[in-house]
């Protein structure tokens, strides 16, 4: 018979932690790193010979109760409901675990900030501010250090802040959770290796030889390198593997070609198993020197060899970048599978540069979750903070507050909207109610800053990110040396695609008034076939057309500079940038009519209808038709520097692009170009539009189709409706 304690190791532990002598404001930190080290000890683990390296696999699916690391202390009720139903005779205790821990629960403190107001706000897809965020662990510095190394670390700043004794205590309680999980694994393996067949038992012996000097140690070559980063990555919860050579270069030795590449075969398809987040390939430094290797080109082989969609892969690229790294890239991408995503050094690094952080360390920023920009084993940079949408500032502007899903005064009363003597005065309406959703996300972001650095501490991100040690202080709690944070947009290039039709149409020729077009829109244009004519098929942004370029860029450097003069809980200053994830067709549902000629999201029973919206900071899906180089022209006139979290830019090609060594040398030149002129990101996705509209039909013809979404690759078929037909509805460029 099972017990309440094997079932529940993490939240016995938690419970079980012996705080007399804890300084109280410590006593969730510690209580959490002794959750996990009981569970460390006492879950069962096993061994794949063939899979090479050994841990857990980035989490526990079987816990009902556990700890994120970005959502802190939580529990899911349909585990809760599958162990009642497998262990009926611990259905009381089970209840009684789950009812004391609610109180421990951290969005039921975050969810308080909401009141009536916001949570409407909210759930009509105006804004959000309360997100936790992935982290980049300093991973070269646990394998440069080994725990050995760590605890020294632990023990020198132990000696500076006497005044924090729990606080050390609790970090070397969660150091020492690697070194349980290594010596059980070790004792693991011996076991099985007395009735082992000889090819296990090959493996066998060398996870116990590599068990034997890490995680203590240095690695001794790439094979142990890997199976200490397999280790440390998917002891608690996976998270993005952040800047993968600059971690794993030094110990991939050119006398062990076949075995290290063997080897990073065999992480790799660990890490799709986990879907792995972020893993940065390339940098350069401050210098302008370009840092790639064969390791650089041999992760990209892999990544054509498997055509997984994860991991995340992010490369980074400079006015210097070799032309045969340029080439690898093109390759992969020729595969389909959407990766690796292009961010340019040359603009990332002087808009982190600008928030005061120095040269040297933007050029160690990597991404910490799809997109989101963070600075590599140093940061705490919220990966998404809040976000909010700036079609419904347009809504609000409109409509004097008033907000179409729930038909209520949700937004600012910025006035009569028929009374605007000038585009001007309309357009100060409209940036009020945009401030006003920017202020919304960083207030909401702030106050959940602080709950999760209270309720949600943790403990091994705050050994392995740089300041935390050194100042005393938890990772979420203002520890990590860098703590900016990051603000998401949706729908900037339907408003803009809107405003300028606005500008022309009711402003400059006065054809229609302000009165009709209010009418038309809520009508969702039935009986304004005329006004709906001349407003659809006004200029639309991406086409190189000046009026509307000028127009975005005017808008976007506006939000962007707003959004820097906040500051965030953590310390430092928010960003703005653009990374939908998925969200962009649930967005455009919860929109109203506009005037780029976006119809209903919704119908009146609430079904989908019109749910199409800008999925990045290039045009509405479609209505970019002059080619790819137009599109690129009309982006760049927004001013990128200013943008400090990931700024998504979209193409989508036809497969021939890259078939032929003319269409991937076309592409590159593109693409260098974009970069050259100040462009900061490029996604692609090279996918036949045939094959899409036949997987909606026929998804079980379809399943390993990968497109690109928005910060992300997926597999076509998984996705919601609303979003394949956004992909689908993406302008298929060619050159």
């Amino acid at each position: 018979m099972a017990t309440l304690r094997e079932i529940e190791p993490f939240a016995i532990g938690f419970n079980e932690a012996d705080i007399s002598n804890v300084q109280p404001e410590y006593e969730r930190n510690y209580r959490i790193a002794c959750g996990f080290k009981l569970l460390v000890e006492t879950k069962p683990l096993t061994i794949r010979p063939q899979d090479w390296f050994v841990g857990p696999g980035c989490g526990y699916p079987d816990l009902g109760i556990y700890y994120s690391r970005a959502a802190g202390m939580f529990y899911p009720p349909d585990v809760m409901e599958r162990q009642i139903a497998a262990h009926p005779e611990l259905t009381d205790e089970l209840k009684a675990l789950y009812d004391e821990f609610e109180m421990y629960r951290t969005h039921r403190f975050t969810g308080g900030f909401y009141t009536v107001k916001k949570a409407r706000l909210r759930e009509a897809k105006c804004f959000w501010g309360e997100g936790g965020g992935h982290a980049n662990p300093d991973y070269e510095m646990l394998l440069r250090l080994g725990t050995n190394g760590i605890r020294e670390k632990i023990k020198k700043f132990r000696a500076i802040h006497t005044d924090r004794p729990s606080f050390y205590d609790t970090q070397e309680i969660a150091l020492s959770c690697i070194e349980i999980l290594a010596k059980r694994y070790h004792q693991l393996a011996v076991d099985m290796l007395a009735t082992a067949n000889e090819e296990d038992a090959k493996c066998l012996r060398r996870i116990i030889a590599a068990l034997e000097n890490v995680p203590y140690n240095r690695p001794r070559d790439f094979y142990e390198a890997c199976q200490f980063y397999w280790l440390a990555y998917s002891m608690i919860d996976n998270d993005s593997p952040g800047l993968w050579e600059y971690v794993m270069d030094p110990y991939y030795l050119p006398h062990d070609k076949e075995d290290r590449y063997e080897c990073l075969r065999k992480i790799w398809q660990l890490f799709y198993r986990v879907r792995a987040w972020n893993l940065c390939l390339g940098r350069t430094d401050e210098f302008g020197n370009c840092h790639y290797s064969e390791l650089t080109l041999d992760t990209l082989r892999v990544a054509r060899e498997f055509k997984y969609n994860t991991p995340n892969i992010t490369m980074r690229f400079n006015k210097n970048t070799p032309d045969d790294v340029w080439r690898a890239a093109a390759e992969t991408l020729a595969t389909g599978i959407g990766m690796p995503a292009m961010y340019n050094d040359d603009c990332v690094c002087p808009a982190l540069e600008a928030l005061g952080i120095p040269a040297s360390d933007a050029h160690l920023y990597c991404m910490n979750g799809c997109n989101q920009i963070d600075i590599f084993g140093k940061s705490h940079m919220g990966l998404e903070d809040g976000e909010f949408c700036v079609s419904k500032a347009l809504e609000f502007t409109l409509y004097n507050g008033v907000e179409t899903w729930f038909n209520q005064e949700l937004g600012l009363l910025t006035g009569d909207q028929t009374k605007f003597a000038s585009f001007n005065e309309f357009k100060e309406a409209f940036y009020k109610q945009c401030r006003y959703l920017i202020d919304l996300v960083v207030e909401t972001s702030n106050m959940c800053q602080e709950v999760f650095a209270k309720e949600s501490p943790n403990p091994w991100h705050t050994n392995l990110i740089q300041g935390c040690l050194e100042k005393g202080l938890d990772y979420k709690n203002r520890g990590p040396i860098y703590g900016h944070g990051q603000i998401l947009t949706e729908g900037l290039t339907d408003a803009v695609d809107s405003l300028i039709a606005i500008k022309h149409f009711v402003y400059d020729e006065k054809k229609y008034t302000m009165a009709q077009l209010v009418a038309a829109l809520k009508a969702n244009f039935e009986g304004y076939d005329d006004l709906y004519r001349d407003f659809s098929g006004y200029h639309k942004f991406g086409n190189d057309i000046d009026d509307v370029d000028n127009l975005y860029g005017e808008v976007s450097d506006y939000l962007y500079a707003y959004a820097l003069t906040k500051s965030t809980w953590r310390g430092g200053k928010f960003g703005l940038g653009c990374s939908t994830f998925q969200r962009s067709a649930n967005y455009g549902y919860h929109l109203g009519a506009l005037p780029n000629g976006k119809k209903f999201g919704f119908n009146p029973d609430r079904t989908p209808a019109d749910t199409n919206l800008s999925e990045s900071i290039g045009p509405v899906p479609g209505c970019d038709t002059h080619g790819p180089t137009a599109t690129l022209n009309s982006v760049l006139h927004c001013n990128q520097y200013l943008a400090t979290s990931g700024n998504v830019m979209q193409l989508k090609f036809i497969k021939n692009q890259f078939a032929t060594d003319a269409g991937m040398d076309a592409f590159v030149a593109l693409a260098r170009t974009y970069f050259l002129r100040g462009g900061q990101t490029l996604q692609i996705n090279v996918v036949s539009q045939e094959e899409m509209i036949d997987a909606m039909d026929h998804p079980e013809k379809h399943q390993d189709l990968i497109v690109r979404v928005g910060g992300f690759s997926a597999y076509f078929v998984r996705l919601e409706k609303g979003l394949q037909e956004n992909i689908i509805r993406r302008t298929q460029q060619g050159l």
